[in-house]
């Protein structure tokens, strides 16, 4: 009953304001996508993620990043410094697409580091998938003196 309800309510949606609308009223987990770390490090990353209240964390090698990345849609991508120097243009080519922050952890990094550097390209990349305001041509006239008509 419940689910045939939920249908229902997305097909109106669909019909009333598009595909583009309905598919953005569907909200992903909050999420990070870790690339091809070593186990130490994705340990350590893991622990992060869950003190910064992300939901989903991913792990991929390079041959599934884009897809993964394109599929999951997370809010920062983590790569180690030596992988991330591979092809860096593609890379952020990549989080430019998805709206994430690239993250990069070099060896040695501390645990404070990849807090603060994961917790600062969260807010960045849920600032950058913030909808855009409704513009309007009307335009709210401030209270107060006015000046008077030239003749």
């Amino acid at each position: 009953m419940a689910s045939s309800a939920r249908s229902r309510t997305l097909q109106g949606m669909t019909q009333e304001h598009g595909d583009d609308e309905a598919t953005k009223a569907v909200n992903a987990p909050r999420s990070v996508l870790l690339v091809g770390s070593s186990e130490a490090l994705a340990t350590r990353c893991r622990g992060m993620c869950l003190r910064a209240r992300v939901m989903l964390i991913v792990e991929s090698d390079l041959a599934a990043l884009t897809n993964t990345a394109v599929e999951r849609k997370p809010l920062a991508l983590l790569f180690p410094d030596d992988i991330y120097a591979f092809d860096s243009a593609e890379f952020d080519a990549l989080a430019r697409d998805i709206q994430a922050a690239v993250v990069t952890l070099e060896p040695g990094v501390t645990d404070e580091v990849i807090e603060a550097r994961l917790a600062e390209a969260l807010l960045r990349a849920e600032l950058l998938r913030q909808p855009e305001p409704s513009s309007s041509r009307y335009v709210l006239v401030p209270d107060g003196p006015r000046r008077s008509k030239r003749r």
